[in-house]
């Protein structure tokens, strides 16, 4: 166990919309580590890593966030919801290691949660949230897409990034982790990105699903939720619609 610290890694959800058998096969066969499928993240120092305490807990967990103003962190609503945050603590981790020497720690200050968002229904979208820093942060955020998300983008390329584990739930997370892959599916108010052998695992909630918008990339779904198979595999992932959530993230994103 890492410096005796015990983790749990938020929210890979047994509501999940899809089984294992129902995602597209990989072209490859590559070996998983962190993000299933990925390699370590040595850049995308807009992508964060959140550690949160609930009150009183002396265990705490670990979701993925993106920097999209200099004291604007995006990510999930279920890594900050009432239950865990009211007099807890929240702090960001920017760099690529968190259990390393590099890389720096920045108080969170604020929470806020899309209020569309159901935990009762996690396909519905919205698992959107905020998290304002003590201080702005020196680092060039990442664009969230504006533009409706439609079914025309399926087929085309993303990434996935985030600090959360491999195939194993119960796992340690804390390592920045990437994934080249693709879109398989887009709902009204979700979109699909990854196969089989390359998707996002626990920990890597809330962070980003980045496609190239007019050549840039940018965040066109928040990892909100995957599958599990039996005993604690990591199946699949599910990524909640910016596009749907624009007001709400924009009210934070353009305060004074």
């Amino acid at each position: 166990m890492r410096r005796g610290i015990i983790f749990v890694a938020a929210a890979i959800l047994s509501a999940c919309t899809g089984e294992v058998d129902d995602l597209p096969l990989a072209e490859t066969d590559e070996a998983p580590a962190g993000i299933i499928g990925g390699t370590v993240d040595e850049g995308d120092p807009a992508v964060a890593m959140l550690r949160i305490y609930p009150e009183g807990e002396d265990f705490g967990e670990i979701c993925t966030a993106s920097l999209i103003a200099p004291k604007v962190l995006l990510t999930a609503a279920h890594c900050l919801t009432p239950d865990k945050v009211d007099g807890g603590t929240v702090t960001a981790f920017f760099g690529t290691d968190s259990y390393g020497e590099e890389g720096f720690w920045v108080n969170v200050v604020e929470t806020h949660v899309d209020p569309a968002y159901d935990h009762t229904n996690k396909q519905a979208g919205h698992d959107v949230a905020v998290a304002i820093l003590e201080e702005p942060v020196a680092i060039q955020p990442l664009p969230y897409n504006r533009a409706p998300l439609t079914e025309d983008r399926v087929g085309e390329s993303g990434r996935l990034i985030g600090f959360g584990d491999d195939h194993e739930i119960w796992g340690f997370g804390g390592v920045k982790y990437h994934v080249s892959t693709t879109v398989h599916t887009v709902t009204p108010s979700l979109v699909g990105l990854g196969d089989r052998d390359h998707h996002t695992c626990v920990g890597d909630s809330g962070g980003p699903a980045l496609m190239d918008v007019n050549g840039v990339p940018t965040i066109v779904g928040v990892t909100s939720f995957g599958g599990v198979q039996a005993p604690s595999i990591c199946t699949d992932g599910w990524h909640a619609r910016v596009d749907l959530s624009l007001d709400f993230i924009d009210q934070f994103v353009n305060a004074p």
